[in-house]
């Protein structure tokens, strides 16, 4: 973040921030960058790409963790086969085994199912966030190029009081934006937070499940 041209960053709002700094420069507004910038700092700050590989790891293990309780099973059966107080003993503890799994794989296959629905649900906040941006960002206001405002503006064929009401709208346009998602993001968190700390069980669960 910060090595690239000036006034880029590696934010979703850099295009954007660009356009407003040309429109000051015009003196169409006086919002600063850090108030163009600021709306979308959730999104920066959120990183998509491991959210979704998160939920993707998680219900791969509820998977594996539905087989081995197949497999535990299958197992109970043939210990229930034994005579005397070894077979007695062993099937005990295979039911136990079968029964922490079962508990396991309930918990896992309730919480990757809750983490993918976020997942899917925040790909599509996030992709119409970065449709605003795109839109608001395209450098040309009222139908002219923006390096050819000037003129536009002596010849009179565009006026300053429309220029600033188009980039005004554009700035709340892209603040809702940036404020939706935002909201999104601290919803789907919370919901994934609270399927996870609903009856957690054992701290050794939670390493299991990657989540501690």
């Amino acid at each position: 973040m910060g090595d690239g041209p000036a006034g880029m960053t590696g934010s979703c709002a850099d295009g954007f921030a660009t356009v407003i700094a040309a429109c000051r420069e015009l003196g169409l507004t006086a919002v600063d960058e850090a108030a163009v910038r600021r709306p979308h700092s959730a999104v920066d700050e959120f990183r998509m790409p491991a959210f979704v590989a998160d939920a993707q790891r998680l219900s791969d293990l509820a998977d594996r963790l539905a087989r081995a309780e197949g497999a535990a099973g299958a197992t109970a059966t043939t210990v229930g086969e034994w005579s005397g107080r070894s077979g007695h003993a062993a099937g005990s503890a295979v039911r136990v085994v079968a029964g922490d799994v079962a508990d396991l794989r309930s918990r896992l296959t309730q919480g990757a199912a809750v983490t993918t629905h976020a997942a899917r649900v925040l790909e599509e906040v996030l992709a119409r966030h970065a449709a605003v941006l795109e839109t608001v960002s395209r450098r040309r206001l009222g139908g002219v190029d923006l390096d050819a405002v000037p003129a536009a503006l002596n010849a009179g064929a565009v006026t300053e009081g429309e220029l600033r009401a188009e980039v005004h709208a554009r700035l709340d346009y892209a603040d809702s934006a940036g404020a939706l998602a935002a909201d999104a993001i601290a919803a789907a968190l919370a919901e994934v937070a609270s399927a996870w700390t609903t009856d957690t069980g054992s701290a050794g669960e939670l390493v299991l499940a990657d989540l501690r």
